[in-house]
Parts: C-alpha cells; structure tokens; sequence
C-alpha cells in the first residue's frame, strides 16, 4: 500500500476526503487538516516530521486560511517532495442558500496579488477595530492579530513559491486514474494495480440465497500479549491503539443562518450546517467573543441534543471562556452518557476534574481513555505526573505511562525528567535513571532541575567529575542551587569522602536539599519581587529613541530596558512600536509611551512633544537615530526624491526633534543628546555624495550643539557606526532589492546590538563624563571602502 500525505484546509475537507475514497484500494493517506482556530494548529508545524511524500490541496479556502498560511513555505522545503495540487473552493451563500463554487489560480501575477492584497486589507481591518476588540477579547484578540499580521507578512513569499512550483489542477490530478499522483509517487505499478481494479466490472451478487439477510460485521483483531520479562521497566497491560481523533475538530467554516431554539419536536439539521456553526463558533471565540460563540452551539444542541461532536465543542468553548469549567463538566457528561468512551470528553473531563481539585476523578477518566486510546496526545505524560505527584504508592503505574510517554515521536523534556526521578527513586533502576536525566537535557537544555538531580544521581554512583560539571551547570541555570550545603557535598575533599560515613553524609546532605529545594525556590522568588523593587541605574530616568521600529533603535530600547529606563520609543510603524511594548513590557516590566510620527512632519513633533502627558515631559537623554540612505548614484545620474528625503530625515528630523526638546533640558539644566552618526561623516565614498553629506552635517551639528548647550550642563556626544547588520538601511538604500542588500554575507560586520551597547557605554558615565565622539566598526572592515570579504566565519558571534 502505497503512503502518502494529504494537507488542506478543514474548509476542503469532502475533497479530500473523496480523493481518499477514490484510492483507498492502493493508496494510505495520512491526512493533516487545520481550521480556522486562533489557538488551533498550524499546518506546517502539523507535517514537520512527516517524511514521505505529501499532496497539498491549494484552494480559496487554503489561501485565505491563517493557520494555513502561516511558515506555509515549510511545506514547500527543498528537500520535501511535495505536489500542489490547486483545487476550487465551495461555500454555502448564506441568502440563496445555494452552494457557491469559487475557482481557485495562482497563473499570473496578478492572481498573487488578489490574495496579498486580502491579507493586507484584512490585517489593516483588523488594527482598525484594535482598541475596540482588545477591550472587549482582550489578549485573545491581540493573539489573533499578531497571526493575521505575520500571515500578511509572509503571503506573497509563499504564493510565488506555489505558483513558481509544479503543480496540477484538480482534472490534471484524477484524469487516467490519478496517474499523475503515482508519476509523482514514483511507483507506477501501484497505478497499474490501482487502473485494474478500477476498470474491473463489478461482482454480481444476485441469486445468492440469504445474502440480504446478512449483517456486516467488523472483524476484530486479535490482540497480541506482552511478554514481561522479570528484569524489564515497568510497563502497562497490553492495549490496542487507535487512530487518535483530533483533540479539537475544525470543520469547514461557512456562514450559515444561527440555529432556532424551539420548544417543538426537535428537527435534526444537516450535518453540513452543524460543521458550520462549530466554525463559526470557534471564529468568534478566536475574535475573543467565547460566550456568543458557546450560544450559538447551545442554540444548535435544541434541536440536536445527540450530535456528539457539536456537544464536545460547546464543552470546549465553555471550558475555554464562555463558561465554567463546571459548567464545561456537565456536557462532557452528557457525551460520556451516551458514548462511555468518547476519547476527546474522556480527556476534557479528566481535565476539568484537575482543575476543579478532583484528581481521582482526573484519573478515572484518563486510565479509560488510556485504554480506548493508548497514545492520545499528551495522555501518558499527564497522566503519569499525576499519579507521580498525587498516587505516590502508585509509581510503577506512574513510571509505565512515562515510559510510554518518552517513546512517542512529539515528546517533551520534562517527560523524560519525570521518567528519571522514578527510576532514581522508588522504581531503582539508577543507570536507566542516568539515561534518562541526559535524554532530558538534550531535548531541553536549560531544564535546571534535570542537571541537579543528575548531579546527585552521578555523586550516588561516585562518578564525582561528572556530578560537579553538573551541579555548575544547575547552578548557572538556576543560582537557587548554589548553596552552601551543595557546596560543601559537591566539593568536599576526596579524603573526605573516602570513607562509606562520609559518603552516605554528603548524600544525605544533597538528598535533603533536594526535599528542601521547593521552599528554596519560593523563598528566591520572593527575593527576586522584592529585587525588583530596587532601583536599576536607569529607575527614574526618561529617554526617548527616535527610529524605535527597527535595527539600532529598537535594540537600543531593550537594552536600556534591562536597567530599568523609561523608554519613549517614536517611530512611523505603530505595529511595530506596540510589539517592542509588549516584548519589552513582558520580558523588563518597562514602562513605555509610543508616539507614531515621521520625523520629517515638523508640526506633528511639536505637538508630540507639547502634548506628552505630564510624566513623560521631562525626557533626560534624546537619542536621535532615525535616519537613512537612499539610492547609491553617481552625482551626475542622482535621484532628487531620493536626495530630498535623506535631507529631510537625517538633518531636519534631527533638527526639528532636538529644538522641541532641549528647551526643558536647559529650564531643568541637565540632559544628554547623543546623535547617531555615520563613519560616512567622516569620509566619504564613490556614489555617497548626498548621504555623506547629511552625516558630516550630523558631525559638524554634533559639535555646535555642545558649544551652544555646554553651559547649560547638557552632554552632547555622537556615535558613527560603520557598517551595521540587523537593520533595514540597505533593503531600503536600495528600495526593497534583496539582491542588491546583500552587501553582508561575505563578512561580518557590527551589529545592531553592538551600537546598542556602545550607545549604553555612553550614557552609563557618570555626570561629569561626556563621550564626545565614538567611532566603532567591525573587525574586517578598515574604512569604507576596504572590507575584508573572505568570509564571516573567522569573526561571527558565538551565537551563530
């Protein structure tokens, strides 16, 4: 039988599944399909472990589908054999109720362009109705935008990569008996096989007497037993394996007319407008609005109370927000009345039950659903942690679910260290114990507690180098580790330890703080909330950044960040500048304002600057960065335009922000201006007249500012970067042409983080220190124009 892939959208799910039907007598496809759900799947991430070969079904549905799109060209990776296969798409028009066929082509540019033009327009819809949603959905809403904006983002890429590629219309794919599929497949004698069995007549089974008095019957096979050896790990009862449904159904989303509840014999509805209204559902529930989205499904359930499915995600989306996980409970036990052994309700109630205090309960319902379905995701994990933490008596059963859980093809780090803490503990089986600690740290290196309890494990088994590597390594993961008891057992002297006493009391000691490590977190935790209270070097202190949305700006604002700066970010993205809030108010706790200008627009500064709120209006240090180069012309062939807005970004921006805001550095009598530069302010190059004009202009500027501020006790300095990676200066310098931008790949130049911390050396000096002038560039290059490009091997970050 031959295997093969099949990808789409759950929108296509009848087309798929009729291609399946078709050759279901000589082809197994394994089918990846994803809807529309703001916390559901992506497709690329669904197929990047499968291997054989793949057919995507392309179609209105695929291209307009986030969850589709999103890292779409992993689907379309060199080394993946994979047939796009461009099918059309059809909907139900809601006010003729007629179902729609909409033709699907990538052919020509402008057909790319139709559906670039969708996700622009539907991210710019979106950011419209930002602050309006956000206070209605909240973080669910702001999830769901940053998907549709990287959608937006990464569309044209992947729709040239479809349309450049090899593929077939539908007819093309199923004419002569799919032969494409099995040219494709390489194995043109299952296409023979297939052929034959097509075109052989069918079997007449008239005249055979009693035959219509058959039923069919599923034949069950036998279930083979497992051999237990006396010294094998612990293991379960034999099961037999399902295929595991999907934990959350996506069907394909249509508009369909809001079900009517009535107090009438209910009238089951279609299968099709029941899978429409989960989609919608689950559509508005990815828009934030849960509850309207769980009434829509209740309204479904009176008139098909026995529609399992619909029931399921009704729990779901109450269990997700539109209810409570009581309420949730209630329906999926209405499932599990009807159905004991419904695999999806099994693990929602076990769920439910934990998150409610019920872990007997948890357990009843995932040990049933572990025998219905031995590998339901994330089942023997969760499962055997909970009997791990909560059934301490029970640990061979926790271990034997563990085991199961580490042999799985998507399994996490922390399962194989939860694996290990048996077989060191109760289970002791201490070398397989080894084994495992190092299997979860391989898959999860910065697993601190997995290197600490290897540390003690590996001092048990008296392998002492190997158990202080560890024990270092716990410890610069986590300082919690590094304690004097730990100390004194990890680093006794071998004379010390000689002797079985002094051993089993060094063990003693690094067992004991194991037992004690939970309170030693809590207490450090603590610690680090009340750290946070203390002031960092920039507590207080306003800076605002000009050119905050990308390279040197926003690299700048997380690394003033870490030391706690106030940070006034301005730029023309607000996008971006909301991102960079978000990163760095997550990650620092920074308190940040945003203002969205072009600093070429003078009178939108002065405004900005006058209407900052009364607690932004003392900006200590200005940092002018926002700057550019456009064109790399000869004088006599130059572009005015490109002229004109080099001149209007790099020295009147400059210009118009610096005179709005020293006015209240010298009315307090303190501040600190630092401009970014350029090394092409100090020399100039062939074909950078204009922009090596503007930035000896920065220089010169730089200087008459402090001969005019020095007397106010203003610091004015400036840093000339040379060339500098991690920015957008030469995609723009060259308008968008990545062939021409990539002017780095043969050395390594400065990045923009380096100016980051170069522009932190500067404001870090104390009061009466001013850097005046810092001119930095990479190792291989010596000026301009004399750049070693042998390679950036010799000098790439460690990093890379």
């Amino acid at each position: 039988m031959l295997s093969i892939g099949l990808a789409y959208s759950s929108d296509d799910q009848s087309t798929a599944h009729r291609i399946a039907g078709d050759l279901a007598d000589t082809v197994s496809f394994e089918h990846f399909a994803v809807g529309r759900a703001n916390e559901g799947p992506i497709l690329a991430e669904l197929t990047k472990s499968f291997t054989p070969p793949m057919v995507v079904l392309i179609s209105d549905h695929f291209l307009t589908n986030p969850n589709c799109m999103l890292r779409g060209h992993e689907l379309f990776g060199a080394n993946r054999e994979v047939l796009p296969v461009i099918i059309p798409a059809h909907r139900l028009n809601e006010e003729s109720g007629e179902v729609e066929t909409i033709n699907t082509s990538l052919a020509n540019q402008s057909d790319v362009m139709h559906y670039v033009n969708h996700w622009q327009d539907r991210y710019i819809d979106l950011r419209r109705d930002a602050d309006a949603m956000t206070e209605v959905a909240g973080s669910s809403f702001q999830t769901y935008l940053r998907k549709i904006r990287e959608a937006s983002t990464q569309a044209e890429e992947l729709l040239h990569l479809i349309k450049d590629s090899w593929s077939l219309s539908e007819q093309q794919f199923s004419g002569n008996h799919y032969h494409q599929l099995f040219i494709f497949a390489d194995d043109l004698e299952a296409w023979e096989t297939h052929k034959t069995l097509e075109e052989a007549p069918p079997v007449d089974l008239t005249g055979i007497p009693g035959l219509e008095m058959l039923s069919p019957t599923k034949e069950v096979p036998p279930v083979e037993e497992e051999t237990i050896e006396e010294d094998s790990e612990p293991t379960l009862p034999p099961m037999v394996e399902e295929v595991v449904p999907e934990k959350i159904p996506e069907e394909p989303p249509t508009t369909l007319p809001l079900p009517e509840s009535s107090d009438q014999e209910p009238v089951t509805s279609s299968e099709e407008e029941i899978q429409g209204w989960i989609t919608r559902a689950w559509a508005m529930a990815d828009a934030g609005n849960f509850e309207v989205g769980a009434d829509l499904l209740a309204a479904g359930l009176a008139s098909n109370p026995d529609h399992l499915q619909l029931r399921y995600n009704y729990a779901l989306l109450l269990a997700s927000g539109g209810g409570t996980a009581e309420d949730a409970l209630l329906e999926t036990e209405k499932i599990l009345d009807r159905s004991p052994d419904y695999p999806d309700a099994l693990f929602l109630s076990g769920e439910l039950h934990e998150s409610l205090g019920n872990r007997q309960r948890t357990r009843d319902h995932w040990e049933q659903l572990s025998d219905v379905v031995a590998h339901y995701p994330d089942l023997n994990y969760r499962l055997g942690v909970l009997l791990a933490d909560h059934f301490p008596e029970e640990y061979l059963d926790a271990a034997a679910y563990l085991r199961r859980a580490v042999k799985e093809e998507e399994v996490n780090g922390d399962a194989h260290y939860q694996y290990a803490k048996l077989l060191a503990g109760p289970v002791n089986r201490r070398k397989k114990a080894v084994k495992q600690f190092r299997q979860a740290i391989k898959l999860t290196p910065g697993h601190a507690p997995a290197h600490y309890e290897l540390a003690v494990l590996l001092f048990d088994l008296q392998e002492y180098d190997e158990a202080r590597k560890y024990y270092r390594l716990a410890c610069s993961l986590d300082s919690t580790y590094h304690t004097p008891a730990n100390q004194r057992a990890f680093f006794a002297t071998p004379m010390e330890i000689s002797s079985a006493a002094g051993k089993l009391d060094a063990l003693a000691a690094l067992k004991e703080n194991i037992a004690q490590l939970e309170s030693a977190l809590l207490e450090r935790q603590e610690e680090e909330l009340a750290a946070q209270a203390q002031p960092g070097p920039g507590d207080g202190i306003t800076v605002l950044i000009s050119g905050a949305t990308s390279g040197i700006g926003r690299a700048t604002a997380r690394r003033l960040a870490a030391d706690g700066y106030r940070i006034i970010a301005l730029g023309r993205r607000m996008d971006r500048l909301e991102e960079l809030q978000q990163e760095l108010t997550e990650a620092e706790g920074t308190d940040m304002h945003l203002l969205q200008l072009d600093v070429r627009n003078r009178e939108a500064i002065k405004t900005a600057v006058a209407d900052l709120p009364e607690d932004w209006q003392d900006i200590d240090i200005l940092i002018n960065n926002a700057g550019k180069a456009k064109g790399f012309d000869p004088i006599h062939t130059g572009n005015y335009e490109h002229w004109e807005e080099m001149i209007d970004v790099n020295l009147k921006g400059l210009l118009y922000l610096t005179r709005e805001v020293s006015p209240g550095m010298v009315a307090r009598g303190k501040g600190m201006i630092i401009n970014v530069a350029s090394t092409a302010g100090k020399e100039v190059y062939p074909n950078g007249n204009v922009y090596c004009a503007t930035k000896h202009a920065v220089d010169a500027l730089t200087y008459a500012m402090r001969l005019d501020l020095v007397k106010h006790g203003i610091r004015v300095g400036q840093i000339c970067p040379a060339h500098v990676e991690e920015t957008e200066f030469a995609v723009v310098r060259f308008d968008g042409d990545s062939e021409r931008a990539k002017i780095y790949e043969d050395f390594q130049p400065l990045r923009s983080r380096d100016v980051a911390e170069a522009l932190h050396f500067m404001i870090s000096q104390p009061p009466h220190v001013n850097v005046m002038d810092m001119v930095i560039q990479g190792t291989q290059q010596a000026s301009s124009t004399v750049v070693d490009r042998s390679g950036r091997d010799k000098f790439a970050p460690e990093e890379e």
